[in-house]
């Protein structure tokens, strides 16, 4: 794997953590004692949607970079959320072990 594809992939996995953070606080946030802030709530959605947003769009420059089709797996990305990024990331890992060997 280049390093500009490398580097897409992990601010892809950076965005991925920073909306998983969200979700953390907006679920502790949401099961706390009394009424919780709407701001609060609101601004851990955006943040959610914000990561998820990112990491889309980190994930399709890693495509393009590694020169794989873009739009069957930007679909796939948007509806198998979590598996089709596993499923990339593996493949992504597995043509760099593939040119390191040869």
């Amino acid at each position: 794997m280049n390093a500009a594809t490398k580097n897409a992939v992990e601010s892809a996995l950076v965005a991925l953590l920073a909306a998983a953070c969200c979700l953390w606080f907006l679920i502790s946030a949401a099961n706390a004692e009394g009424e919780p802030s709407a701001a609060l709530l609101t601004f851990l959605s955006l943040g959610i949607a914000a990561g998820l947003m990112a990491h889309w769009v980190f994930m399709g420059q890693a495509l393009k970079r590694s020169g794989r089709r873009l739009l069957p797996w930007m679909l796939a990305l948007v509806l198998l959320a979590p598996l089709a990024s596993v499923a990339l990331l593996v493949l992504l890992y597995s043509d760099d072990e593939k040119q390191q060997q040869v």
